[in-house]
């Protein structure tokens, strides 16, 4: 089994920055991707908007691959985030990868946006049904408790992005199953990562849908001490809870963690880490990729590829 291994990178490091430059270090150091995360005003007004990013990546450098993880649909009308997302692609046809969340650890955020906490599953399924007929280059008329289209269409159609799941638990596997083309795991001990991977193939088969072959994980890692204020800005007072689902410690530790995810099944890595700058960022993972590779090697499991 072969894992690609690509940076999940900060807001606060991303944006700023000269982003050609960070490409450039990107490829340089043979990472494969770039993930973006996305929030429209998390606690306290943090955020950056996914798509937004993901274009100017794209446009950037021709073969950076961009994933945006996890984008919080449920917050747009689904024919704006259409636009949007077949704009994105023409920066970058066939590579990037769209991985849709439904969010939630912040209500506020959600309340803010003009949608109640408690629907925003259903909106988010009913939001998957529309935009995924969109992309592909229907004319659709929708008439849902959410959302009532008539007519509705984007064109000119533009190249159809890999659509994944993000998230854990039931929901997020049915809605892996029923529009993914993959998932995206957050957060997850690589025991559950394994048995979520499993279900979701599962669950797909009856479906009449081809299998999934796009499995991620974001993850966190750090040393000792360094993860707490990036992990309290994002989660706020659930953040010392989430620890034990970090890579924390030093580069051989951290390594023999992510293996665990590997060999649960995991193809691609996005790992988040706390620097002082994005190229510094950029060092930090690589450096771990490499420990990563020759932990594989060693357990036979595989090994990461660029």
């Amino acid at each position: 089994m072969t894992c690609a291994v690509g940076i999940a990178i900060q807001q606060d490091l991303l944006t700023g920055t000269d982003l050609a430059a960070f490409a450039t270090a990107v490829r340089d150091a043979g990472l494969d991707h770039v993930s973006v995360g996305d929030h429209v005003s998390h606690r306290g007004g943090q955020g950056i908007d996914g798509l937004v990013a993901a274009a100017a990546l794209l446009a950037v450098r021709p073969e950076l691959q961009v994933v945006v993880g996890a984008f919080q649909l449920a917050l747009r009308h689904p024919l704006v985030a259409a636009r949007q997302l077949a704009t994105a692609t023409s920066f970058g046809p066939g590579r990037l990868v769209l991985a849709v969340g439904a969010g939630g650890d912040d209500r506020r955020e959600v309340a803010n946006c003009g949608v109640d906490p408690r629907q925003r599953g259903r909106r988010l399924n009913e939001s998957l049904d529309v935009l995924t007929r969109l992309i592909r280059g229907e004319v659709i008329d929708h008439h849902g408790a959410h959302f009532d289209l008539e007519q509705a269409s984007i064109a000119p159609a533009a190249p159809v992005p890999p659509l994944v799941i993000a998230g854990s638990g039931e929901a997020a596997i049915d809605r892996a199953a029923a529009y993914g083309s993959g998932w995206l795991g957050l957060l997850c001990t690589a025991r559950r990562y394994r048995e979520t991977r499993q279900e979701i193939i599962r669950r797909t088969a009856p479906l009449g849908r081809p299998a999934p072959d796009w499995f991620g994980l974001n993850v966190w890692c750090g040393p000792e001490g360094g993860l707490e204020s990036s992990l309290r800005r994002w989660f706020g007072p659930a953040a010392p809870r989430l620890r034990h689902l970090c890579g924390v410690g030093e580069g051989p530790q951290i390594a023999a963690w992510l293996a665990d995810y590997v060999s649960a099944g995991a193809t691609r890595l996005s790992i988040s880490v706390p620097a002082a700058d994005a190229l510094e960022a950029v060092e930090q993972v690589a450096e771990l990729a490499g420990l990563l590779h020759e932990r594989l090697q060693a357990d036979g499991i595989g090994t990461p590829h660029p």
